[in-house]
């Protein structure tokens, strides 16, 4: 089955029409794990790259040797914080006095929390960030999509309710509206539930499956 080489879902599923970029104002770097870079029917990770401007994916499992993210790390014009909950993590209103004048730089788990909780195991510079975390249990709108817990949120669920509170404590601005991360979520929501609805309905139906070698990934992304 052919691609987008853009949202790199099937071309019946294509999303890019749905997509509209904006500013965050946020340096959003996500560590995708190689499962979940070949997840291209239910992943977001891509899906919130191609939607948060000036935003990166890096593909891996152990980054402590990663030069792109130790450079990110080393940049003293960034305030990094990885994205992960924990009673040490900051909330966006404990983070305002502390910003000053840097630029956020939230590293973002893209996996599965059991492959999250390795890849930060397997990275000793990622266990040695601040971390930051949300101050309202919000529930995944992940409708086809099993979560472990319910307050497990997909990687583009995550940015936009960061993004969220962050302008509600006046970290950001809110100039802009994160919510095209949601829409586009949204609409790959319904999307698969359509297809699901057409598997449980028709003779044959096939569940759209698109396979990216992993090299191409890596180019791609």
């Amino acid at each position: 089955m052919s691609f987008c080489p853009v949202c790199f879902k099937s071309k019946a599923s294509c999303l890019c029409e749905y997509i509209k970029p904006f500013d965050s104002q946020i340096k959003f770097v996500l560590l995708m794990h190689p499962k979940e870079a070949r997840q291209m029917r239910t992943g977001t990770g891509r899906l919130t790259k191609l939607t948060l401007l000036n935003s990166e994916v890096i593909i891996g499992e152990e980054f402590s040797n990663n030069e792109r993210l130790k450079e990110l790390l080393a940049d003293n014009q960034y305030f990094p914080l990885l994205l992960y909950p924990g009673v040490d993590a900051y909330t966006a209103k404990e983070l305002k006095p502390l910003v000053t004048d840097k630029k956020l730089l939230i590293i973002v788990i893209d996996g599965t929390w059991f492959l999250a909780n390795k890849m930060i195991r397997l990275s000793p510079n990622l266990k040695e960030l601040n971390k930051i975390s949300f101050t309202s249990g919000y529930r995944s709108q992940f409708k086809f999509k099993h979560q472990p817990q319910e307050e497990c949120l997909s990687t583009i669920e995550s940015c936009y309710y960061l993004i969220k509170e962050l302008q509600g404590s006046e970290v950001i601005s809110s100039s802009f509206s994160p919510e095209p991360l949601m829409e586009v979520f949204n609409r790959m929501v319904d999307f698969q539930l359509e297809c699901e609805q057409l598997r449980h309905t028709l003779i044959g139906y096939k569940r759209d499956t698109v396979r990216i070698p992993l090299e191409e990934l890596k180019q791609k992304l």
